[in-house]
């Protein structure tokens, strides 16, 4: 692995990294723990501060999501993640790749910043109102299919009748007590005057058999007396009026037991209206002692509705005046996204990057001749954070090589022309170069090379030994060895000194 800073020297083999900024040292213990600046130990987060101010990066505006650190890996991609697109680094959300672009190339980033401000809010209200309706109350509302102003006010009439009920209302300490009572003298009264009809269904059956069955008169009797002496021997039918004494007997003691039947009857179906009369008058005078009044328990349940009604109106009352507000905010926040996007489309139609995409299509001919490459901003009038969509393309760019190359143009274009930094150094690893062609990369380097010189600005590269050796067979004599002038290290394992820090790392097996 070679390493070529061009136009500038680079030190090699020191015990510890090693950067120079405005005549500051900085030196960082092997642990990464401490920091030393100038001698003096700083904290990490005093040192990015201390980045931030020193003027490599326009920061004075103090904009949001640009500070040193994640500018500074524009000009120095060293992940893989890093390596993937000209306008976007490792971990890079889109709006955060677009404005710190866009800083570096000079666009304005107010109606940037403010797309994604609009959106935001815009979000925030959707999220509030469906906080709403996650709300209990309103839950049950909504899946009821039920609208929440006309639950309103209907709240707002039933309210009303609610206190207006609790304010008349009579409660009697002993209701239930007495209520359970009357219940049971209800019951008794069933009782009693189901007993008294049974009195008086038995009362109108003896009078029925009474009526039914009258005494046989003595002539019908003595007449079938007379009939059965033909069939009967006379001595058998003898003693006629012992017969007929008898048989007057037998019905006189039945109908005897049968009136006093009836007289017992109808002495307890006497007694049974009495109960009744008094049951009657007991249960009554209760009834009304409950006149106009009701029990506490009940009292408790309208006083415990009247106030589940209020509070609902209160929830109501604030959701339809806070949906109200959310969704003229929301009206405001869209038609400002209007506006915005006119003026985002006008200031697109001014082509500002007019000269950029000039230069960069000069880069891409150097290393692609007759190849179409450009750089192109349209307007995103999406419903999103993405003010622009900032397009830089060589045509063939979905290849790994002319994807590499189309960084590579890039990263010069904003290192050299770009504007809001003052950074002379560009840093390009050897994944950027591994897949683009030899003869490529070989007039990638013959431009650098003569590009900078007098420039004040350093060119390094990281380069496997096999792709730099490999551009000797497309350059000149004296380019190749200018460049191979221009190594300030070669990495290999055989030795400390050939090593990245000049030192062995552990034990040397």
């Amino acid at each position: 692995m070679v390493g070529l800073a061009i136009d500038q020297i680079a030190q090699s083999g020191l015990s510890s990294l090693s950067v120079i900024y405005y005549s500051a040292q900085l030196f960082r213990t092997g642990n990464g723990k401490k920091l030393l600046l100038n001698d003096k130990t700083i904290s990490l987060k005093a040192f990015k501060d201390l980045l931030d101010k020193i003027g490599i990066f326009n920061l004075e505006n103090n904009i949001p999501y640009l500070s040193f650190r994640s500018l500074f890996k524009r000009f120095s991609r060293y992940t893989r993640d890093d390596c993937i697109s000209p306008t976007r680094t490792k971990k890079e959300q889109d709006f955060e790749a677009l404005l710190r672009t866009a800083f570096l190339l000079g666009i304005d980033h107010n109606l940037i910043l403010s797309k994604r401000n609009n959106k935001q809010e815009l979000d925030k209200v959707s999220q509030s109102l469906k906080n709403w309706q996650d709300d209990d109350i309103l839950k049950d509302m909504f899946r009821a299919g039920s609208q929440p102003k006309v639950r309103y006010e209907w709240l707002e009439r039933e309210i009303p009748r609610l206190q207006d009920e609790l304010n008349t209302f009579q409660v009697h300490e002993q209701y239930r007590a007495i209520e359970n009572e009357t219940n049971s003298l209800t019951i008794k009264l069933r009782e009693v005057e189901k007993n008294k009809n049974i009195a008086e269904f038995k009362v109108s059956n003896i009078e029925k058999t009474l009526l039914s069955h009258p005494d046989i008169s003595r002539e019908d009797l003595l007449e079938l007396y007379n009939g059965l002496q033909e069939i009967f021997k006379p001595e058998t039918l003898a003693h006629f009026e012992s017969v007929e004494n008898f048989h007057k007997s037998l019905s006189f003691n039945r109908k005897k037991r049968l009136e006093n039947d009836k007289i017992k009857l109808l002495l307890e179906i006497e007694s049974l209206k009495i109960d009744i009369n008094d049951i009657s008058a007991l249960r009554d005078s209760y009834l009304e002692s409950l006149q106009g009044k009701k029990a506490f328990d009940e009292y408790a349940v309208i006083a415990r509705q009247l106030a589940e009604f209020k509070e609902e109106k209160e929830r109501l009352h604030d959701y339809l005046n806070f949906s109200i507000n959310l969704q003229k905010k929301a009206q405001n926040l869209r038609e400002r996204k209007v506006e915005q996007d006119r003026l985002a489309v006008n200031y697109a139609s001014t082509n500002p990057l007019s000269e950029y995409d000039k230069f960069f299509a000069e880069l891409a001919e150097i290393m692609y001749p007759r190849v179409p490459a450009g750089i192109v901003l349209d307007v995103n009038t999406g419903d999103n954070k993405i003010r622009y969509d900032l397009s830089i393309q060589i045509e063939g760019d979905d290849s790994d090589g002319i994807n590499d190359a189309r960084i590579l143009c890039f990263d010069w274009l904003v290192f050299t022309c770009g504007e809001n930094h003052a950074m002379d150094m560009l840093w390009h690893d050897n994944r950027l170069f591994a897949d683009i062609d030899p003869g490529v990369r070989a007039r990638w380097f013959s431009f650098v090379n003569q590009s900078l010189k007098r420039s004040g600005k350093q060119y390094i590269a990281s380069l496997n030994t096999e792709n730099f050796n490999a551009m000797e067979t497309t350059l000149s004599e004296i380019e190749m060895l200018e460049l191979k002038s221009k190594i300030v290290l070669t990495l290999r394992g055989d030795k400390a000194e050939n090593k990245l820090l000049g030192i062995q790392f552990g034990s040397k097996k």
